[in-house]
């Protein structure tokens, strides 16, 4: 995509905190670039949807790119998916697997597998149908909770994350994947309370608030070195240290949002001081071990005043 290095989006992409409107204008334009791969297949609209694509879109378009075909089925519900924007966001798509996953993300499915046994360590993960239906219960009141305690990252939740797809994997968490961009991918297994599940759409729209940020500029310049992060103690590359840190950002804040909540769950507060420990562990890490470009060190001041502020009122609350 090509970089834009107008004065508001520069701001945007090196914000820590979501902002709905910036948001919309990041990712109409990147669904702008994503329906231009399509073509000739699918016609962009005259005025193109604020909402994020939905990953089908994205898989299709690689598929394309890559000179692989695409159903005309799957053509045909991209070109439905274009109408003019409604009066509010579309609601969360919930993929359990039943009767069967969709073509766009049983690749992607194969990959979590293989990335879980070359990594973890585990005997045999299926990342395979499984019965979500309370997981999908606590992900639905746990984007109400997001709704009520942090409305401007819930608004990005709605613009960015279209699906939600489950997935029994035993060890597996979750995951974005930019081939699947617009998709979450969730184990269920770790989701068996709401604020396990809040942690994780915070986590996962995390990653797609900064994948879309790198759509317009890069961060670092080293990012395939390796080094040790806090979510991961296997070596990772820089890029992936930084998504670390930019998704424990969000986590903290907002698992803090709820926790100041009356009535909140005492475990909200313990995910949020794990958060926040695991942040400064990050950003200590990044400290040292990124080479930043311009937009990357602007946006790595701004995460760094975030997560003095954060500790900062914490300490206090306590």
């Amino acid at each position: 995509m090509t970089v834009d290095t107008q004065a508001d989006v520069y701001a945007e992409i090196t914000t820590v905190a979501p902002d709905p409107k910036g948001t919309a204008r990041l990712a109409r334009a990147y669904h702008r670039d994503v329906l231009r791969r399509l073509a000739p297949h699918v016609t962009a609209p005259e005025r193109v949807p604020a909402t994020g694509p939905h990953p089908r879109t994205v898989w299709a378009a690689g598929e394309l790119r890559a000179g692989r075909p695409v159903d005309e089925a799957c053509l045909a519900d991209i070109r439905a998916s274009l109408a003019p924007d409604g009066p509010g966001l579309p609601p969360l798509e919930h993929v359990t697997g039943v009767p069967g996953y969709p073509l766009w993300c049983r690749a992607a499915l194969t990959d979590l597998r293989e990335d879980m046994l070359r990594t973890a360590g585990v005997g045999t993960p299926e990342m395979t149908a499984t019965a979500a239906s309370e997981a999908v219960a606590r992900v639905d009141e746990a984007a109400g909770v997001l709704r009520r305690v942090w409305p401007e990252a819930a608004v990005e939740l709605g613009l960015l994350v279209r699906a939600v797809v489950y997935v029994g994997g035993g060890a597996f968490r979750s995951a974005t994947l930019q081939r699947n961009y617009g998709a979450v991918f969730a184990g269920v297994d770790h989701l068996r309370t709401v604020p396990a599940a809040f942690e994780m759409l915070l986590h996962e729209t995390g990653h797609h608030s900064l994948y879309l940020r790198n759509a317009f500029g890069s961060f670092v310049d080293n990012g395939d070195d390796l080094v040790s992060h806090a979510l991961r103690p296997d070596p990772r590359p820089v890029s992936g240290t930084l998504h670390a840190a930019h998704v424990l950002a969000r986590m903290a804040a907002g698992l803090h949002r709820w926790s100041s909540d009356p009535g909140a769950p005492e475990e909200v507060v313990r995910r949020r001081d794990d958060a926040l420990e695991r942040l400064r562990a990050t950003t200590a890490v990044l400290r040292t071990a990124a080479r930043w470009t311009g937009a990357g060190a602007e946006y790595f001041l701004n995460l760094l005043a975030w997560q003095r502020q954060l500790t900062e009122t914490c300490v206090s609350d306590r």
